[in-house]
């Protein structure tokens, strides 16, 4: 921890619960996360929509949406993409979102253990993650490989929400368990 580094942690604890600024700062880690990833998507999306409209005047006269001539065979949602695509890409950009800051609390909690260097704080849930799609992929198991979840124009057999959803929960757990044994360590060292 770099405040614990700085000395800077003693000044802030001094005026609040430690509890309280650690579940603070991770609160601000997911949020600061989630805006990293779905920021950038939804301003591409917004420029998108005002350059490449859905319907462009040469599809309005055939009468097929631009999104018809996609190669999406086997898409999740595909109700809500046939209603409203933006709506679609929306929700895309949120579950990335929500991927975002699940990891950048996974990179916070590892930051609690004792003697971790920053680069491997930065570097090890990235690595993670490639080494997990990658594992999936090779055994044949592709709809537990989490990239897969986080692209509309996949076309992997058998996705399922709830691998994705377990996942994240999986990994905010194992975050949390990680801060609060962490945390309860080093109770006395400040």
């Amino acid at each position: 921890m770099e405040d614990k580094k700085g000395h800077v942690l003693n000044f802030i604890i001094t005026r609040c619960n430690k509890s309280l600024y650690i579940l603070s700062k991770g609160i601000v880690v997911f949020f600061s996360g989630f805006i990293v990833i779905f920021l950038p998507l939804l301003i591409h999306q917004l420029l998108c929509i005002a350059a490449l409209p859905l319907y462009t005047a040469s599809e309005v006269i055939v009468g097929n949406p631009t999104y018809d001539r996609y190669y999406l065979t086997k898409l999740y949602f595909q109700g809500l993409h046939a209603v409203n695509p933006y709506l679609h890409n929306l929700l895309y950009i949120f579950l990335d979102g929500l991927f975002g800051g699940t990891i950048a609390v996974f990179a916070y909690s590892l930051s609690f253990l004792k003697n971790v260097n920053r680069y491997i704080v930065m570097i090890l849930p990235t690595v993670l993650f490639f080494t997990e799609n990658f594992l999936f992929a090779l055994l044949g198991m592709a709809n537990y490989s989490l990239s897969y979840y986080l692209y509309a124009t996949t076309g992997i057999k058998g996705l399922d929400y709830k691998v994705f959803t377990y996942s994240l929960a999986a990994l905010l757990i194992v975050s949390l368990l990680i801060i609060i044994l962490s945390s309860n360590i080093e109770k006395d060292e400040i």
